[in-house]
């Protein structure tokens, strides 16, 4: 049998706990809290992400999503940027502005696609229970969900649908 050979890091010790890849949280954030991201920068530490990536929804995919009534794109930012700077978090906590420059309906597909581009693997999706309900709904979530894994905050305290159970492999709640 032949000998398999891999590719380590200079420096790499075999048995050392590796740090995974991004935690992206997508959400309105409207009402969004100093104890909501301690929670999440909690998660994110003990499973040993690399880098929480808070990622707002402006006002027209969030409209497309059923959520009314939210306030301005900016003043969310201005909060999260705001939380983020004052969080004692050991990771780098970054607010994506992304979407500000679209001010158009973003499918998940295209949001997925530009973590790709723009982050490190493997991707890790945090939602809150309502949010990943709705994302198995679009036509894209077989697609989306082989490139990431979902990680779901129960605070609605609703069920998964059907099609979110087919891949529960792929998802986890906190």
């Amino acid at each position: 049998m032949a000998k398999r050979s891999k590719l380590v890091d200079y420096g790499h010790k075999e048995g050392e706990a590796v740090e995974k890849g991004t935690l992206f949280v997508l959400d309105s954030f409207e009402g969004f809290e100093e104890a909501d991201l301690a929670k999440i920068v909690e998660l994110a530490e003990t499973r040993r992400f690399t880098k929480i990536v808070l990622f707002p929804h402006n006002e027209k995919t969030l409209r497309t999503m059923g959520e009314e009534g939210v306030s301005a794109f900016h003043a969310r930012v201005k909060n999260l940027a705001y939380l983020a700077d004052d969080s004692p978090s050991t990771l780098p906590i970054v607010v994506d502005k992304w979407e500000e420059k679209r001010k158009k309906y973003t499918p998940m597909e295209l949001i997925v696609r530009y973590f790709e581009e723009s982050y490190r693997a493997p991707y890790f999706l945090y939602l809150t229970d309502r949010y990943a309900n709705i994302f198995s709904t679009f036509a894209s979530f077989e697609e989306v969900i082989k490139k990431v894994r979902l990680v779901i905050d129960r605070k609605n305290g609703l069920l998964p649908t059907s099609r979110l159970d087919e891949y529960q492999n792929r998802w986890d709640y906190v």
